[in-house]
């Protein structure tokens, strides 16, 4: 069990939850489906995050909930940039 570890899978799980929530409503207004994908990219990356938070606490997680530093590492930077991507501001 490491600290970055569960830093960073604690950190993939809340950017990515709160980021699930602007394409979600903004899907739901707009009915684009382009906005639910990215929800749901979204969600996928938050539940991944949990699983991994679960893997490095100490109550006995199963085997496969394990992660290594430099995926953690990787994943973060991939929901860092679904991030960025949903804050840039449209051209006009």
């Amino acid at each position: 069990m490491g600290v970055a570890e569960l830093g960073g899978a604690v950190l993939i799980a809340g950017v990515s939850c709160i980021n699930a929530v602007l394409p979600a409503v903004a899907g739901y207004r707009s009915g684009d489906g382009r906005f639910l994908l990215l929800a749901s990219a979204n969600a996928v990356l938050s539940t991944l995050g949990a699983i991994w938070a679960w893997g490095q606490l100490p109550f006995g997680a199963p085997g496969w909930s394990a992660v290594s530093a430099p995926v953690i590492g990787f994943v973060l930077l991939v929901s860092l940039l679904v991030l960025a991507s949903t804050l840039w501001p449209r051209p006009t």
